[in-house]
């Protein structure tokens, strides 16, 4: 039942005897859930996975918190600092197993899989990975591991040292490819396989006696297998990796 004329209602607060509180009395709020940059990372990646990075501002994410841009900057300085740090985020959520030199190949293959998955499943996160770095924390662990995997295999501190820069290059460029999807050569928005056979039809129209490879290829060269694309990348990095190992065998001198 409703007060009268601002008496308590049942249902309403009581006090701590546990009677009812008047109800002339304001209500007493929710205690505020303490700001911690835990929470800011987690409500500035939903907006991001809603909204994309154009939609993505400070602004945004204080609202997603219920609070305001000024709580926000006492844990982040900024909006390219929260960038780094929603990359690092995500960049943790990887789940690295135990180091396995005798299966150097498949981890480093599991692990760009998992890469790839996490910035397909996150908008935009491939997009901002691009030029950063993880730091902190984040990039010893996966360092220490790299090195735990492959020195035991004979490959070179140098070469390992380089490998995260170019492994994480591949797969950040390939899942931003991936999310911006294929551009239609008349800028309109068509399926991806419609868009192949575009390309394909052309080249199949050329003189097949100037372009016997192009006639023969046509089809292999404008599938939409990514998967098997995103693989073929993946291996060809890595047979280039094995090459660097000590016991591998020397580059072949025939002509």
């Amino acid at each position: 039942m409703e007060s009268v004329r601002g008496g308590p209602a049942a249902g309403d607060e009581q006090e701590p005897d546990g009677l009812p509180t008047p109800g002339w009395r304001p209500a007493a709020k929710p205690p505020r859930i303490p700001l911690t940059r835990e929470a800011i990372l987690d409500a500035a990646l939903r907006v991001l996975d809603r909204e994309g990075l154009e939609g993505l501002s400070m602004r945004r994410v204080s609202d997603e918190l219920g609070t305001g841009p000024a709580s926000i900057y006492g844990h982040v300085r900024n909006k390219d600092e929260l960038l780094q740090l929603l990359h690092e985020r995500v960049t943790d959520e990887i789940r690295l197993p135990e180091p396995d030199p005798s299966r150097w190949y498949e981890q480093l293959e599991e692990l760009a899989g998992q890469m790839r998955g996490l910035m397909n499943h996150h908008r935009d996160i491939a997009r901002i990975s691009l030029g950063r770095i993880p730091s902190g924390p984040t990039i010893a662990r996966f360092t220490e591991w790299l090195f735990q995997l492959l020195t035991p295999v004979g490959i070179p501190d140098q070469t390992i040292a380089y490998l995260g820069d170019v492994f994480g290059l591949y797969v950040g460029a390939f899942a931003f490819e991936e999310g911006l999807g294929v551009a239609s050569p008349i800028g309109e928005d068509l399926p991806p396989d419609q868009i192949m056979d575009m390309f394909r039809g052309y080249l199949q129209s050329l003189p097949a006696d100037r372009f016997p490879h192009v006639h023969r290829m046509a089809d292999a060269l404008f599938d939409t297998d990514f998967d098997a694309r995103f693989t073929f990348g993946i291996d060809l990095l890595l047979r280039g990796l094995r090459t660097y190992a000590e016991d591998a065998p020397p580059p072949s001198t025939e002509t």
